[in-house]
């Protein structure tokens, strides 16, 4: 993305926006209880991971931040994001999607090299 249209409030907003679809996906059951019977829920680890990386992206800048620190911040989180593996070892497609949530969501914001 990398224009001057990217600030904090923009990925505030992103986020918000990550977790209302989550919410709607689950309806009034919680992730944890999806969890703890055992089941896949890639659909949901997506819109974690969507909101788990912009999370990262808001701590990693602050209110002084230039859309490009924001880009260039993105972009190092994509690279981090892009490279994590699922803790104790293995994949799955729950952690494959929340992975992909998270790259995705920071691809908004990084600098593409055009």
């Amino acid at each position: 993305m990398g224009d001057a249209a990217i600030d904090r409030s923009t990925v505030k907003r992103r986020r918000l926006e990550a977790a209302e679809e989550l919410s709607m996906l689950l309806g009034d059951t919680t992730a944890c209880a999806i969890a703890k019977d055992g089941r896949s829920y890639p659909a949901g680890k997506f819109h974690e991971g969507r909101i788990a990386a912009l999370g990262d992206l808001l701590r990693r800048t602050d209110a002084a931040s230039t859309p490009e620190g924001i880009a260039d911040a993105a972009t190092e989180l994509r690279s981090e994001w892009e490279h994590r593996v699922v803790p104790g070892g293995g994949e799955s497609r729950d952690w494959e999607s929340y992975r992909a949530g998270g790259v995705q969501a920071l691809g908004e914001f990084a600098v593409t090299g055009d």
